[in-house]
């Protein structure tokens, strides 16, 4: 399994056979309005990761023409505490049921920035259950990340 990851130099937790860093990859857009998560979505093969979880069902569809994917990160949840951890699982979920409808790729990560925040593979897998996706989902953001980080 691979793992997307925002800091460099960080250890391979158990399960995680690769890391990607945010900074190698080129095809990796933080997008933090509205505007910027319309135009990245329209680049090929873009790894969009939208913090506010926030964004209309466009975005969605320049996705699934782009060959794109949305990312959820499992660092958004543990940076948070009580309710405010809940609304932001709302929100993925919210965003999740946009990408069923829009027909756009998905992808799971941790985006972590230290050490503490590294998880394996089957806490990114339970991560994915939470979010609500099925099994099947969950192998194909598995693929999805991976063949998009490679382009």
């Amino acid at each position: 399994m691979l793992d997307i990851v925002s800091a460099e130099n960080l250890p391979k937790a158990d399960g995680i056979d690769s890391l990607a860093a945010v900074s190698a990859l080129k095809n990796f857009v933080i997008a933090t309005n509205e505007a910027q998560a319309r135009a990245g979505a329209k680049r090929n093969c873009v790894l969009l990761y939208v913090p506010a979880y926030e964004f209309d069902d466009g975005v969605c569809g320049e996705l699934k023409r782009s060959g794109g994917a949305l990312v959820f990160s499992f660092a958004d949840v543990l940076r948070q505490k009580g309710f405010r951890r809940a609304i932001v699982l709302s929100k993925m979920r919210l965003a999740l049921a946009q990408c069923r409808r829009g027909g756009c790729a998905f992808a799971v990560a941790t985006l972590a920035k230290s050490e503490q925040e590294v998880r394996n593979a089957r806490e990114l897998v339970a991560f994915a259950a939470v979010l609500g996706m099925n099994p099947q989902e969950k192998k194909i953001a598995e693929g999805t990340a991976e063949k998009l980080v490679r382009k």
